[in-house]
């Protein structure tokens, strides 16, 4: 239940608040869901697939900020990496938030910029090959939930953004948007998100 809820309700508000403090990519994904569902429906499932750039946030969202950021192995023999022995039966992190952000991967890493992901064949995907972006893991012990979890964030962020227009409390300057974390199991936001919501589509929301 955990690895279902929590890390998705996580990335799912990681997402929007991404998107709050870049107001022109949440622009851009609203008119992309306008343009796929129109306003006179809600966006459903099989818009998802239609919706290239909602699907580069996502991906840039996860780079960012992984749903489980220290991913647990134990070696299954004796080893050396990068001169180091490790003994089989060690366990070792595989630290998914830094490989995420690391500057040698990934041109201004620390900027949420879902651009990277768009117009690339050759763009990283979730199946774990390209070790520069693994917020499932890789290989045989990635996450078993990967695309329910996708599912989810996807499904979530669509309806999210395609039913309603969203502003900062108070006067608030996507600046001044507090984007720390804590660090633990998973690493949700240190100040939950506030926003503002505003009906955009004319179709009923029940």
């Amino acid at each position: 239940m955990f690895g279902g809820t929590e890390t998705v309700a996580s990335a799912i508000e990681w997402a929007m608040a991404e998107l709050m403090k870049s107001p022109d990519d949440m622009k851009k994904v609203q008119e992309e869901l306008a343009a796929v569902a129109g306003l006179d429906r809600k966006v459903q499932e099989s818009d998802l697939d239609k919706l290239s750039f909602l699907k580069c946030c996502v991906k840039e969202t996860l780079r960012l900020h992984p749903p489980i950021p220290l991913l647990l192995h134990e070696t299954a023999e004796d080893c050396e990496v990068a001169g180091y022995r490790v003994p089989a039966r060690t366990r070792v992190m595989v630290n998914a938030w830094a490989i995420g952000r690391d500057p040698s991967a990934w041109k201004d890493a620390d900027c949420f910029k879902p651009s990277r992901f768009a117009d690339d064949l050759a763009a990283p995907d979730f199946k774990g090959g390209y070790f520069e972006f693994i917020p499932f893991g890789s290989g045989r012990r990635s996450c078993p939930g990967m695309q329910l979890g996708l599912y989810g964030l996807e499904l979530a962020v669509a309806q999210l953004l395609h039913c309603f227009n969203w502003e900062l409390p108070d006067g608030m300057k996507p600046s001044e948007l507090d984007m720390s974390d804590i660090f633990g199991l998973t690493a949700p936001r240190a100040v939950r998100l506030a926003a503002v919501a505003s009906p955009r589509v004319t179709c009923s929301l029940v």
